[in-house]
C-alpha cells in the first residue's frame, strides 16, 4: 500500500481500550451471511485435479480465476503417482492445461527438483527424467508444488502434494503462531484477506491516528469500523496471519448468535504472563503437545478455560476449527463444547487431527466483551503401534490390554510387583514426599508392561496413568505453585553447533522486539537475560558449564517464543515439577 510505512511511523501511544462502548450487534442467526465478512461461507469450487487415482478438489485462491489445492500421501504412493498423467476437470468436463512449474518446497530455482515448463504428455505424463528425479530424491516430509495454466484463463497457482511418513509423529500443516509481547502498541489495524473487502479498525475520534482515518476515509474500498479507544499489538492482519482462508473452510456451523469480532476491542493485558488454554488436565500454550485420542475424549465433558498467568478469563464465545491429515477444515461458532450438535461432532474426532480455538471473545468484566488476539490448538497424535498390559500381581488375567501386536518393539517401561502408591509418583515424575494422600482404600501390587517403537516413555506413562485413574477411582490434583522452569538438553549435537571456543563476545538486545543476538556470550549471561525478560525462575539442568559461549538468535517476547527459539539450540524449557505438590484421592467403592 503506497505510503503505508511512512504513516505507521507517525503513530503515537494513547489510552488503553475501555469497555464503555456498546456491545456489537449480533448477526441474524441462520442466514448465509450470519458470520463476519471474513468467515462467510463460500460455495465449493467446480474444479478438481485428477492425478492417477488421487482426486484433489480446488478452492478459489484469488480473483479473477486463481485456484489452489493440496493433498497428502505416503512416499510409496507418491512414487507411483509421479509417473502417471494428470487431468483437470470442471465438473465432468476435462480441460486442456499446461504445467508451468514443478518443484520441491522450499523453492530452489535451478535445483535438481526445479522444472520450468517440464516436458509433459497428456497420455504419458511427465518425462522419464522428471519422474526419475522425483522417485529417487523425494523423502518423507517433502512438499511438491505444481503451477498449472488451464483453458479459459484459469490458473492453479499452487497444487501442493505433501509426502508423509505414517510412522512419524503427527505434525499439523497449520501451526499456531506464538504470542510476541513487544513494547509497541498501535491505534489502528488493517485487515486484508484475498477476495474479501479490506477493513480498518480504528478509533475515528482519536487525534493520534486522525491522519490514518482521513486517508482511508477517502478510499471507498475500505470498510471502517469505529472502536472507541482502540489499541492493538498487530497493525496488519493479512493472509499469512489467518489460520485458514475463507475459501479453505469446507463448512461453517453457527450454534450461537455470532458477534462481529472485528467490532470489538482487543484484549491488551496479556503481555508478560504466559497465556494458556486448559482443557481439563490438557494444555495448549498456544500449541499443545500431541495428545492421544483417548486423552481428548476423556475431556469432552469439560469446558475449555483461558488463563493469563494465574488469572482466568471468562470465555463468552469462540470459533473452533477441526482440521487434519485427511480432514478438510470445518468451523464451528459456539459458546460451549457441550452444545449438543458440537458435542456429537467431537465424539467423531480421529487421530492426526487438530482442534483450533480462534477468535475467542472474553469477558474480563461483566458486560465488557473483548477479542482475545491469540489462537490455540490441541493436536491429536496419529495412531501408532504399541502394546500395554496392566494386571494385579498374581492375577490370572490382566485387567487392561490395549494396542496392536508389536512383539518386536522395545519395552519402554516394565513394573513387576510394585505397589500402586509406589507406581503413581514415578508416573507423575515427582518424589514420593511431594505426594499427599487423601484416603487410599486399595494399594495392590501391579505388573505393567509398555512396549512401542514409536511412542516415547512419557507417552506410555500418560497411557498407564489414565488407566490407573479409571480402574482405582483416583483423583489427582496439582496444588498451584509459583511458576518456575527447567532448562534441559534435548539434542546435544544441535547444541554443539551453537557453542564456540572463540574469545567472549556480547549480547545485542533489541528492547523493541525483545530478541537477543547472542555473539559468543556465556551461558550464565543468557540465563540471567532469560529470567529477567520472562519474569520467572529458570533452573539450569544442563551438564554444560555456565562459562560455555553461545552464539545465535533468541526470542524472549513470551514463554512460547522462548521455547521455540531455544529448540534451535537443542534446548527445551519445561515447567518445573521440583516444588510441585500433588494430592491423590481415592473414591471409596460404592
Amino acid at each position: 500500500m503506497r505510503g503505508y510505512s511512512g504513516l505507521l511511523a507517525a503513530l503515537v501511544l494513547g489510552l488503553m481500550v475501555s469497555c464503555s462502548q456498546p456491545e456489537p450487534e449480533a448477526a441474524a442467526a441462520g442466514q448465509a451471511g450470519s458470520l463476519p465478512i471474513h468467515e462467510a461461507p463460500v460455495a465449493p469450487s467446480d474444479y478438481r485435479v485428477q492425478w492417477g487415482a488421487l482426486s484433489i478438489p480446488l478452492s478459489k485462491f484469488a480473483n479473477p480465476e486463481v485456484y489452489k489445492g493440496e493433498a497428502a500421501l505416503p512416499l510409496d504412493e507418491f512414487k507411483m503417482l509421479i509417473g502417471q498423467p494428470l487431468k483437470v476437470f470442471r465438473e465432468a468436463r476435462s480441460l486442456p492445461f499446461e504445467v508451468v512449474q514443478l518443484h520441491r518446497e522450499p523453492y530452489q530455482r535451478f535445483g535438481p527438483f526445479w522444472f520450468s515448463y517440464p516436458a509433459y504428455s497428456p497420455q504419458q505424463g511427465f518425462d522419464a527424467s522428471v519422474v526419475s528425479a522425483y522417485q529417487n530424491g523425494i523423502r518423507p516430509g517433502d512438499i511438491i508444488s505444481l503451477r498449472i495454466d488451464v483453458a479459459d484463463s484459469i490458473r492453479i497457482q499452487s497444487l501442493h502434494i505433501r509426502v508423509i511418513d505414517p510412522m512419524l509423529p503427527y505434525s499439523p500443516a497449520v501451526k499456531v503462531p506464538h504470542p510476541r509481547h513487544t513494547q509497541e502498541a498501535f491505534g489502528f489495524q488493517v485487515i486484508q484477506e484475498t477476495g474479501q473487502r479490506p477493513i480498518l479498525r480504528i478509533d475515528t475520534s482519536a487525534t493520534g491516528t486522525r491522519h490514518i482515518y482521513e486517508l482511508y476515509q477517502q478510499n471507498a474500498l475500505y470498510k471502517i469500523i469505529h472502536i472507541p479507544g482502540f489499541r492493538t499489538y498487530n497493525r496488519l492482519l493479512a493472509d499469512r496471519d489467518q489460520l485458514f482462508s475463507t475459501q479453505e473452510i469446507r463448512r461453517t456451523t453457527t450454534l450461537t448468535e455470532p458477534l462481529d469480532w472485528k467490532a470489538l476491542p482487543d484484549y491488551m493485558d496479556y503481555r508478560g504472563p504466559e497465556v494458556e488454554l486448559r482443557w481439563g488436565p490438557l494444555s495448549a500454550n498456544p500449541m499443545s503437545t500431541n495428545y492421544h485420542l483417548w486423552q481428548i475424549e476423556g475431556q469432552l465433558a469439560e469446558p475449555v478455560r483461558l488463563f493469563v498467568g494465574a488469572e482466568e478469563l471468562p470465555i463468552h464465545s469462540f470459533q473452533m476449527i477441526i482440521a487434519g491429515t485427511s480432514q478438510q477444515p470445518e468451523m464451528w461458532v459456539a459458546n460451549s463444547l457441550q452444545q449438543s450438535e458440537l458435542a456429537k461432532r467431537l465424539w467423531q474426532l480421529q487421530p492426526a487431527q487438530t482442534i483450533y480455538f480462534n477468535r475467542m471473545i472474553v469477558e474480563p468484566e461483566p458486560g465488557c466483551l473483548q477479542l482475545f488476539p491469540q489462537a490455540f490448538a490441541f493436536n491429536i497424535e496419529s495412531a501408532r503401534p504399541f502394546r500395554l498390559t496392566i494386571k494385579e500381581t498374581g492375577a490370572a488375567q490382566p485387567f487392561f490390554v490395549s494396542g496392536q501386536d508389536t512383539t518386536e518393539s522395545p519395552v519402554r517401561l516394565s513394573v513387576m510387583g510394585m505397589r500402586l502408591s509406589e507406581v503413581l509418583p514415578k508416573l507423575l515424575e515427582v518424589d514420593s514426599n511431594q505426594v499427599h494422600w487423601s484416603g487410599l482404600y486399595q494399594d495392590p501390587r501391579l505388573d505393567i508392561i509398555f512396549a512401542s517403537s514409536r511412542y516415547s516413555l512419557s507417552d506410555g506413562k500418560a497411557m498407564i496413568l489414565e488407566q490407573l485413574e479409571e480402574a482405582y477411582r483416583l483423583e489427582i490434583d496439582w496444588r498451584p505453585t509459583p511458576p518456575q522452569y527447567d532448562l534441559q538438553l534435548k539434542d546435544s549435537l544441535l547444541l554443539q553447533e551453537h557453542l564456540t571456543t572463540e574469545d567472549p563476545g556480547r549480547i545485542i538486545w533489541d528492547q523493541q522486539e525483545r530478541t537477543a543476538l547472542v555473539l559468543r556470550a556465556p551461558l550464565s549471561e543468557v540465563l540471567q537475560l532469560m529470567q529477567r525478560e520472562l519474569g520467572v525462575p529458570v533452573h539450569n539442568n544442563l551438564s554444560v558449564s555456565e562459562r560455555a559461549l553461545l552464539r545465535g538468535h533468541l526470542d524472549f517476547s513470551s514463554i512460547a517464543a522462548a521455547r521455540s527459539s531455544l529448540a534451535q539450540f537443542g534446548l527445551s524449557l519445561q515447567r518445573s515439577k521440583a516444588c510441585s505438590q500433588v494430592v491423590i484421592r481415592q473414591r471409596p467403592l460404592q
